[in-house]
């Protein structure tokens, strides 16, 4: 190919607005977390309302009974372990100090073994131990203790689910009217497509958060851990992080139990129990539950955790699965992003012929974004 025919001011332009979004992005995160958590909600609550709306004419009202019908599980699971989550908001502290204690015992042992020396040892604990095991009690005692942030953006999320629910009829139409003619239906059936995958995802995980949650709890309850329902449950929210988040979820009991028991059973039996619910979740609970609904390759979802959690921190981590989800719908309905979509899914492995069979023409290539427009 020519290399005149290439446009250094496309590639600019494209570089200038990935730059720009990124600084909005971490700019605006106060502003948009909130926002692109109740746009999520209002995607899950939208089919409970709309069935309320055929049952009760008045759209406010049926979406404040949806917001009431919504909140009874989580009320009712709080008002469960209330008792035992006031108990761990007095004692936050110490109970993040026994687990760095145990962090660091560990880390000594297992480097006494392997030859390391303790300045060594300790280089690598001061390194690790404030972002992997102080970062995900502290957010959890933060969290507990009602800060005046937390708050703010609970009060935020609220009202813009409540908004966005109420105004969604008109909300679409100013999207549908976007388009041309030709295309107005390919964009209703990616809105289509993108609200089930949605929801077909966050209910999945929320069963299986409270799955998981009645399991570990039941589990380190038997083991004769302290705090068992809020490690418990701690550890079946971590789950939303894929990959490590069961993982970080038993580490912390298991630090717990290492520092806080006279015995080496207790901790042993963690790591046993915590194998077994992620064997059990990996294999049963959420290919049945969740399914493939989300449909993204392993290197895919690594690398959209790790964007997102740098740049939006614990939402990001969150929100990063859907998010890469919903770009590879959109890009599997662009011609020349079509393969992108395709290197974005799950089907990457079974369907790598697809790539010379099906997209080995020009426009595919992504290569001609960058051409120079010919002078008419």
């Amino acid at each position: 190919m020519n290399k005149f025919t290439f446009s250094i001011q496309k590639l600019a332009y494209l570089l200038i607005v990935i730059c720009l979004i990124t600084y909005i992005l971490v700019l605006g995160k106060s502003i948009l977390t909130p926002l692109v958590f109740a746009i999520v909600f209002a995607l899950m609550l939208k089919p409970v309302s709309g069935k309320i709306e055929s049952v009760v004419n008045n759209r406010p009202f049926a979406i404040f009974i949806t917001f009431i019908v919504t909140l009874i599980p989580f009320i009712i699971i709080i008002s469960f372990i209330s008792f035992q989550l006031m108990d761990v908001v007095q004692n936050i502290d110490s109970i993040s100090l026994n687990i760095e204690s145990g962090f660091n015992n560990l880390v000594h042992s297992i480097g006494k073994e392997f030859g390391f020396t303790k300045v060594q040892s300790e280089s690598f604990v001061n390194k690790l131990s404030s972002k992997l095991i102080q970062t995900p009690v502290g957010y959890i005692g933060t969290t507990l203790s009602v800060s005046s942030n937390f708050l703010i953006n609970f009060l935020l999320t609220f009202i813009y689910t409540f908004l966005l629910l109420l105004y969604r009829s008109s909300l679409k139409k100013f999207y549908i009217i976007q388009f041309g003619n030709n295309i107005k239906d390919g964009a209703e059936n990616v809105l289509e497509k993108i609200q089930t995958v949605l929801q077909k995802y966050l209910y999945g995980l929320l069963t299986v958060i409270l799955i998981l949650g009645v399991l570990n709890s039941i589990g380190l309850t038997i083991i004769g851990i302290d705090y068992a329902i809020f490690w418990g449950f701690l550890a079946a929210f971590l789950a939303v992080i894929p990959y490590i988040g069961t993982a970080l979820g038993g580490l912390l009991p298991f630090l717990y139990a290492f520092t806080t028991t006279d015995n080496c059973w207790q901790p042993i039996f963690v790591i046993v129990l915590f194998t077994i619910v992620q064997f059990i979740e990996g294999n049963l609970i959420t290919p049945k539950v969740v399914g493939s609904s989300i449909k993204i390759n392993p290197l895919a979802a690594i690398l959209a955790l790790l964007v997102g959690g740098t740049i939006w921190g614990v939402g990001g981590l969150i929100l990063a699965l859907p998010f890469i989800a919903i770009v590879r719908i959109i890009f599997s309905q662009i011609d020349f992003l079509k393969p992108v979509g395709l290197l974005l899914s799950d089907e990457i492995f079974d369907k790598e012929e697809v790539f010379e069979e099906k997209f080995d023409k020009e426009k595919f290539r992504i290569f001609n974004f960058f051409k120079k427009q010919k002078p008419l």
